[in-house]
């Protein structure tokens, strides 16, 4: 199986998760991680293979382009948005990210998105290394 045909299987699935945990807040079912968790874990990570372009590798957006350029830039941008959404919940808890402030939130977006981002580097530099580097679309 290609990369990018892994990449495509972990975005469906890490989406598939992210629904699941959504579907069971609404439904204001107590599921433990899946209600508490889940949802940070999978959605800062699908958000990362998507900025990334890693499932679609020849599709290139705008958003790729600004945000997903490097694998350090993908991941540390989604990693601080999705810190800077919980930390509001501080001063802001019935602000626009409604809820209360859980450090472990922040723990699940750096569990989610830092796999991505070392195998996804650690696959870009074996491609410079190769000469087979995929260069983003313009």
């Amino acid at each position: 199986m290609a990369p990018t045909r892994y990449w495509q299987a972990a975005s469906w699935v890490l989406l598939a998760g992210f629904l699941l945990a959504a579907a069971l807040n609404i439904t204001a079912t107590a599921a433990g991680f899946a209600t508490n968790h889940l949802a940070d874990v999978t959605g800062p990570a699908w958000l990362y293979i998507a900025i990334r372009g890693l499932a679609e590798p020849h599709r290139g957006t705008r958003i790729q382009r600004l945000f997903g350029r490097t694998p350090q830039r993908a991941a540390l941008l989604l990693f601080l948005a999705s810190s800077a959404t919980e930390v509001t919940q501080l001063f802001w808890p019935s602000g626009l990210f409604r809820g209360r402030f859980d450090p472990w939130d922040i723990v699940a977006f750096a569990a989610g998105i830092l796999p991505l981002f070392l195998l996804d580097r650690r696959q870009a530099t074996a491609r410079a290394a190769t000469g087979t580097a995929v260069t983003p679309p313009q």
